[in-house]
């Protein structure tokens, strides 16, 4: 909480209040918050601010003063504080138009420090108040266009793509400049150039590729160029897992831009230097650790061993792969805080675009439901899986036959479409997420190029529309009705219906929650709203969302109990 008899800190200095006298010291205040990230202050609970008060001082210092950069900052700051009044914001772009110029670096190959912040509030604003764009438009243009270095422009072009500036229009000129751009960029610059150029081609629709190509080839060479030999330093480990990442990347680009010959380098010196990679073996000293993996050891060895159809029934009802309940942890846990706790912080989750929320009571009690339930995921359930399909096994052909002749997937079930009945299977809704699920399993362990999309976005959703058919037929509520209009229950309230109680285990609601809402992977939210990029894809996520839908196949359906036994 900001008091005025104390110094005021800034992230440079300490300024003391004892050079004014005490009834100028609300005035001192403001002056000294109009140079702050004024976005944060307005917002910031800890920095209470009289809106009134703050309003007539910048007002009245806005009109008597010369300074069009004391203008900008006073302009601003008002229509921060009173967004529904565009008199502020346009007041802030005309003093910024005056001021932007004087603003960037004198050296032109440095950084534009000073002005970077001014070239995004006046593209801000100029697009949220539609006052002096074309003329806005033309002076950061008229920087593009200039002598200054790669970091002034580099930095322009960021800040339009993050404030959505530019139109299509002006997409391929910028493409263009990156061009020219990355041949004078060094070190990172190079990447985001690259990144940046990416961005607008992608706005180019037909005429896209050939600059795709481009830039795409030179992320490649980016990554190529970051290899170290091994040989300079024959004893460190980390050099040939460095080099692993970085050809994992090149050869994905080179992809990207349809470069056969350079992927297939790129290929060989990957398979070179997978070679080289050591992990250093952890011996295991615990003699339940020992245990636990003999158990797990033999486990596997009886379910690949034994036919198709019990393992699958272990996977469906894994409790002999000690999947956990959170009444097992419970028991297990300390009722003492955790340490983040005793030390005073509030426990954070940070979601996949970096949104926080306060973690709650439960934290530690998920934390350890997390680490415990991927141990088993990742060095059991997975090797199973992998394993069965590379004997044969586990097929997209067998693995059909056994839904539709064993479960509640193959039963024909009716839907009512525009006064019309049609018949489908639950089956019929996954299948071709089923196959691309196999298929990636073999292109893995074929030491291919996997790629998850489809066979995660298909389960994951389609999981959704199964459940809500199983919540109606145990008499569960699928619909919300509103005063005037009715929608479908989301899945988040699908879970929480008291039927599926009777439906399921415990367990399984708790697996359900952990793998597709915020208490765990939260994958429905993440695909439904386009979240995910490619790389945020993975076997991890397509394996919990296939389990989850063979957990389904235990469902039963009201008077088709003799084809569900």
């Amino acid at each position: 909480m900001f008091n005025p008899s104390q110094p005021f800190s800034g992230k440079y200095s300490v300024f003391s209040y004892d050079t004014f006298l005490p009834d100028e010291w609300p005035q001192a205040r403001l002056e000294i918050l109009a140079w702050w990230k004024i976005e944060h202050l307005v917002e910031d609970e800890n920095c209470p601010i009289d809106k009134d008060f703050a309003l007539d001082y910048f007002d009245e210092r806005a009109k008597i003063t010369n300074n069009q950069l004391l203008k900008y900052r006073y302009n601003y700051f008002a229509y921060l504080l009173y967004p529904n009044d565009n008199r502020y914001a346009k007041q802030s772009i005309d003093a910024l138009v005056e001021v932007v110029g004087t603003l960037l670096p004198e050296d032109k190959d440095d950084y534009p420090h000073q002005a970077e912040d001014a070239i995004e509030v006046l593209m801000s604003l100029s697009k949220r108040v539609k006052y002096r764009t074309k003329e806005v438009t033309g002076l950061i243009w008229s920087v593009l266009d200039s002598d200054y270095g790669y970091r002034t422009k580099i930095v322009c072009i960021r800040v339009a793509r993050e404030q959505a500036f530019f139109s299509s229009y002006d997409a391929e000129k910028i493409v263009c400049l990156c061009q020219d751009l990355l041949s004078l960029a060094k070190d990172g610059w190079r990447e985001n150039c690259c990144k940046l150029g990416l961005f607008y081609s992608s706005k180019l629709q037909g005429k896209a590729k050939p600059y795709k190509s481009f830039f795409y080839e030179a992320l490649g060479d980016l990554e190529m160029m970051q290899l170290v030999d091994p040989a300079t330093a024959p004893n460190n480990i980390a050099i040939p897992l460095m080099n692993e990442v970085h050809l994992e990347k090149a050869i994905s680009f080179y992809q990207e831009a349809s470069l056969t010959e350079k992927r297939n380098k790129a290929e060989q010196t990957f398979r070179e230097n997978k070679k080289k990679v050591l992990i250093p073996p952890f011996k295991i000293e615990k003699k339940t650790d020992k245990q636990i993996g003999k158990y797990f050891e033999s486990l596997a060895k009886e379910l690949l061993e034994g036919k198709l159809s019990w393992l699958l029934l272990n996977l469906s009802y894994p409790v002999r792969f000690l999947f956990p309940s959170y009444e097992q942890i419970r028991k297990r846990m300390s009722e003492s805080k955790s340490t983040v706790e005793k030390l005073g912080f509030v426990n954070k989750i940070v979601d996949i675009n970096g949104n926080s929320r306060n973690a709650g009571e439960d934290f530690d009690l998920c934390q350890k439901y997390d680490i415990w339930l991927m141990n088993i995921v990742r060095n059991t359930v997975i090797n199973v899986i992998l394993t069965s399909v590379k004997a044969k096994q586990l097929t997209y052909g067998k693995l059909k036959k056994w839904f539709l002749k064993n479960t509640c997937f193959g039963i024909q079930l009716e839907y009512a479409r525009s006064n019309h009945v049609l018949t489908s299977t639950w089956f019929s809704q996954i299948d071709y997420g089923i196959e691309a699920l196999i298929k990636q399993y073999n292109r893995f362990l074929q030491g291919k190029r996997t790629d998850w999309r489809l066979p995660v976005d298909v389960l994951s959703i389609r999981f959704e529309g199964i459940l809500r058919d199983m919540v109606g037929d145990c008499g569960g509520r699928v619909t919300k009705v509103g005063r005037d209009s009715t929608s479908q229950v989301l899945l988040d309230d699908l879970l929480g219906e008291p039927c599926l109680k009777d439906a399921f285990r415990t367990e399984d609601i708790e697996f359900f929650k952990y793998v597709f809402t915020a208490k765990g992977h939260n994958i429905r939210n993440n695909v439904a709203h386009a979240f995910y990029i490619p790389q945020d894809y993975g076997m991890i996520q397509a394996t919990l969302v296939f389990l989850c839908m063979l957990r389904l196949t235990t469902f039963r359906l009201k008077g088709k109990e003799e084809v569900n036994e």
